[in-house]
């Protein structure tokens, strides 16, 4: 049987895994480190990108 520490790292474990799958959804690709920026920040701005997320997203 599972300590309740034990389920809280697991369910943290989960959670940021599930975390990291819904940022790849959105096209953001992390090198693995934590607390890292996304790979293509260095090549769109913060203001394009929102732009290109809006035109996405846009009804």
């Amino acid at each position: 049987m599972l300590t309740n520490k034990q389920k809280a790292a697991r369910f943290k474990a989960m959670q940021n895994k599930n975390y990291r799958a819904s940022l790849k959804l959105e096209g953001f690709e992390l090198d693995g480190a934590p607390g890292t920026e996304p790979s293509n920040a260095s090549s769109v701005s913060e203001y394009e990108q929102i732009a290109r997320l809006k035109k996405r997203y846009a009804r």
